[in-house]
């Protein structure tokens, strides 16, 4: 159908056309800036970076009772920020408040199913009444179920729904407010690089982390519309991640990421504030084929050159476990 000059912003044809122009030279003259910018800081090494300071912030992990989200606590603590982990196993909570005291630093630990929502609020209230409103918001928890969609039950693909995205509504939502009312904080989402490429066997999980990051820019857009632009997010999209969610899948490109490298970098691209962090960085090369390639053609490279499905097929993961 096409458009009518009345069905536009402006009823005036000459208001509409002299307002989208200047619109274009802001955005050209912006994207040449943005560019240098992007440029500049790539090149400036990381030392040299001006970075937040998060000592003395409430920094909230997710699934921090292992592999990554045990990582994360560990270096956020060295850089004095105030901990708290929630997780919904109580034996992996205490390895990491263990592992924190081992190096003379303290946690906050919080046993909580996030998959429950009034669980989350309750758990949400009870940290800032204890510690305090938190400044850093680190989605982390995650679980796989690794099976083909006729071999997945209905509570699996409603569980991994319930972790892996429905839980970053609630948790957000929590501690959103009092972001707001400062204009001053961190929310990070993480998503994997399958919720860029769909996965064999991962009907489930691969859709989650879609929603997730779905969810990083649709949030994004309406903090910035909105005028928060000091609350500030982070898409982290990692490759596998050697935690023992994983396990049994044999990737035949690129090894497994191992947690430590995985948490350091995550702390890097929030202390630079960075939007995007996809692990490794050279991944990211092989996206926009997805886009530019034949369908089959992808499909051939997936299969062939790659070897998706055949490095899936060995998964014997532990479940339900902390994100990778």
């Amino acid at each position: 159908m096409v458009l009518r000059m009345r069905d536009m912003l402006y009823e005036n044809p000459l208001d509409h056309f002299l307002s989208l122009l200047i619109d274009l030279l802001i955005f050209f003259a912006k994207s040449i800036y943005y560019t240098l910018e992007t440029i500049v800081l790539t090149l400036t090494p990381y030392q040299f970076r001006k970075l937040k300071d998060v000592s003395g912030q409430v920094v909230l992990i997710t699934g921090g009772g292992g592999g990554v989200g045990r990582q994360l606590a560990l270096n956020f603590a060295r850089l004095r920020a105030r901990v708290v982990i929630w997780d919904i196993n109580k034996d992996a909570l205490q390895g990491t408040v263990d592992a924190l005291e081992a190096e003379g630093y303290r946690c906050r630990a919080y046993l909580v199913d996030i998959s429950e929502r009034e669980r989350v609020y309750e758990a949400a209230k009870k940290v800032k009444q204890e510690v305090g409103n938190v400044q850093v918001l680190i989605n982390n928890a995650g679980i796989v179920a690794c099976r083909t969609l006729w071999d997945l039950s209905d509570k699996a693909i409603e569980s991994t729904y319930a972790v892996n995205i429905l839980s970053h509504y609630w948790t957000t939502r929590a501690f959103l407010p009092e972001m707001m009312n400062g204009n001053s904080g961190h929310i990070v989402t993480v998503s994997s690089v399958t919720g860029l490429l769909g996965t064999y066997g991962c009907t489930d999980y691969s859709a989650t982390k879609f929603a997730c990051v779905g969810f990083h820019e649709s949030l994004y857009s309406e903090l910035k519309t909105h005028g928060y632009d000091n609350i500030h997010m982070t898409l982290v999209c990692p490759y596998y991640i050697n935690t023992g969610m994983f396990a049994g899948c044999k990737p035949r490109l690129f090894p497994m990421l191992e947690p430590k490298y995985v948490a350091d970098s995550m702390v890097r691209s929030i202390l630079k504030n960075e939007v995007n962090c996809t692990l490794p960085d050279h991944v990211r090369m092989f996206l926009p084929l997805k886009c530019l390639l034949p369908a089959k053609m992808c499909w051939e490279l997936m299969y062939r050159v790659v070897k998706g499905p055949e490095s899936m097929m060995g998964f014997r993961g532990r479940g339900k476990a902390t994100a990778g």
